[in-house]
C-alpha cells in the first residue's frame, strides 16, 4: 500500500487549520468541498443527505461551481436506490471510504442510473467519504473523476479526511448552531471548549461528550478544567448557569 507523503500531511494540516480558521460557518462545507477536489484530486465533490427509507435526499454543497447548476436532486431522487456505493452504506454497518469499482458489477456501468449521471455530471469513477449519520439515513461526500482509477494513497487519505469531516460535522452541530448567543472569545473560551459546555448542557457525560466530537475522555476532562477556570466556577451547574447569565447558553424556557 503507498504510504501518504509528507505533502499529503501537509494537505491535511492545512486542511484542518482551514476549517478552525474559518470565521463564516456557512463556507465550511463549501471550502471542503473545494479542498478535496484540489487534494485528491478529483473533478467534483458534494455532500449529500439521503433518507434511504423514504428515498428522497438531496446536495448540500458541491465543488465545483457548475455543480449548483446540475440536476443533483433529481439525480438522487431517481436513482438514489440503485446506486453501488450508496446501497452498500444503507445495507451494512460499513463507514470506511470505498469506490465505485469496488462494489459495483457489470450490471451498473450498462445501467440507466449510471449513464444518467454520466449525462448530467460527468461520473465515472466515485469514491465515498461516508460520514456518521442516524439510522436509516446516509450523509457523506462523493467525489468523482474520469478515467483514472483511485488509488491506495487516495483511498488512505480519504479515510483521514472522513475522520476529520465527521468531526466537522459533529463541531457544527453544537458550535455552529448558536449564532445568536454571545462570543466566547469575550471570556477566553475556545471553539472546542465552548463544543464541552454545550454538551455538558446537554446532560452528556464526558465519555459520551468523547463519542460526539470524537476526541479522548481525559481531553474533555481537561476542557472543563479550562472552562471552569475561565468561568471562575468549580462544579458543571455553577458553570451552565454561569454561562447562561453571560449569553452563552441558550435560557431555559419558562414552564409556567
Amino acid at each position: 500500500m503507498t504510504a501518504l507523503s509528507g505533502h499529503d500531511a501537509k494537505r491535511l494540516h492545512d486542511l484542518a487549520m482551514a476549517i478552525l480558521t474559518e470565521r463564516e460557518p456557512v463556507r465550511v462545507w463549501p471550502l471542503l468541498m473545494e479542498r478535496l477536489t484540489a487534494d485528491l484530486p478529483v473533478d467534483l465533490a458534494v455532500l449529500i443527505d439521503l433518507d434511504w427509507r423514504a428515498g428522497t435526499g438531496h446536495a448540500q454543497t458541491g465543488s465545483p461551481d457548475w455543480l449548483h447548476e446540475a440536476p443533483l436532486d433529481a439525480l438522487i431522487h431517481a436513482h438514489m436506490r440503485a446506486h453501488p456505493l450508496l446501497r452498500h452504506y444503507a445495507c451494512t454497518a460499513d463507514r470506511t471510504p470505498l469506490t465505485l469499482d469496488e462494489v459495483a458489477d457489470d450490471r451498473w456501468w450498462k445501467s440507466e442510473a449510471y449513464h444518467a449521471g454520466k449525462a448530467a455530471i460527468g461520473i465515472d469513477r466515485q469514491l465515498a467519504l461516508p460520514l456518521s449519520s442516524r439510522p436509516g439515513q446516509i450523509r457523506g461526500v462523493i467525489m468523482s473523476r474520469s478515467g483514472r482509477r483511485f488509488t491506495d494513497r487516495d483511498l488512505e487519505y480519504a479515510e483521514l479526511a472522513r475522520s476529520l469531516l465527521d468531526t466537522v460535522s459533529a463541531y457544527e452541530k453544537v458550535a455552529f448552531g448558536m449564532p445568536e448567543l454571545g462570543d466566547p472569545s469575550e471570556y477566553g473560551i475556545t471553539p472546542r471548549e465552548m463544543a464541552v459546555l454545550a454538551l455538558l448542557d446537554e446532560g452528556l457525560t464526558a465519555h459520551a461528550i468523547g463519542s460526539r466530537l470524537q476526541i479522548a475522555e481525559k481531553t474533555v476532562i481537561k476542557h472543563k478544567e479550562n472552562l471552569y477556570r475561565k468561568l471562575r466556577v468549580h462544579d458543571r451547574v455553577t458553570a451552565l448557569k454561569k454561562g447562561r447569565s453571560l449569553g452563552l447558553l441558550p435560557s431555559v424556557p419558562d414552564m409556567d
